[in-house]
């Protein structure tokens, strides 16, 4: 009796191979399983994903259906620290009040208003109708306390991005290693060494936090 052969799910050819595929039900030969995307060959990778009848490797999956920060919308690993507002997810360093660019530390008050991240100052001051000196300075809790003037320090998405790869790395790093960030970011190396002490901080809040 004539055994009927399987047909491949992405050329439709019968399957005559002593070896073949099985993913999503479907059969493959395994030179015919690759990525929609990239087209690399699947055959031998530990994993893979499909969506809509569509096959991905791990990296294209991720960056077309894995979580994105909301602030530089910029993938999230499995390794970022996080913060989460809602629905919305941001990279550590990227969960900041969106109109002084002031870092948010866990457990400090802050408002979203049409997904935008506000500190509780400007918050107030946005729904009271107020307006936002440059002069005006807010403590850790949010707070104006003063009219002393104070320069603050905001980023670029770039600037960011290489900060928070470099924290993955080593988040404390040394005078050397700050002078090279600083180089590569455009930024001061005192601005650079805050910015690193700034995110220790936050990092220890967030586990003592769990």
């Amino acid at each position: 009796m004539k055994t009927e052969l399987r047909s491949c799910a992405a050329c439709g050819e019968p399957i005559s191979d002593r070896f073949f595929l099985e993913v999503g039900g479907c059969s493959w030969h395994a030179h015919c399983l690759r990525c929609c995307m990239c087209m690399c060959p699947l055959d031998r990778q530990q994993s893979c994903f499909i969506r809509e009848r569509q096959v991905y490797c791990k990296a294209d999956y991720s960056k077309n259906f894995g979580a994105k920060c909301s602030k530089c919308c910029r993938g999230i690993s499995a390794s970022d620290w996080v913060r989460r507002a809602r629905d919305l997810v941001f990279h550590l360093a990227c969960f900041a009040c969106d109109q002084c660019g002031r870092q948010l530390s866990t457990g400090e008050q802050f408002a979203l208003m049409d997904d935008r991240v506000l500190c509780k100052a400007h918050y107030l001051e946005t729904v009271e109708g107020g307006t936002t000196s440059s002069d005006d300075g807010c403590d850790g809790d949010g707070y104006h306390k003063s009219k002393t003037k104070r320069v603050r320090t905001t980023f670029t998405e770039e600037q960011l991005q290489v900060l928070q790869a470099n924290f993955q790395i080593d988040s404390n790093p040394d005078g050397q290693d700050l002078e090279r960030i600083a180089s590569v970011t455009g930024l001061s190396k005192r601005v650079t060494q805050v910015w690193f002490q700034n995110s220790r901080a936050r990092q220890k809040k967030h586990i003592h936090a769990e």
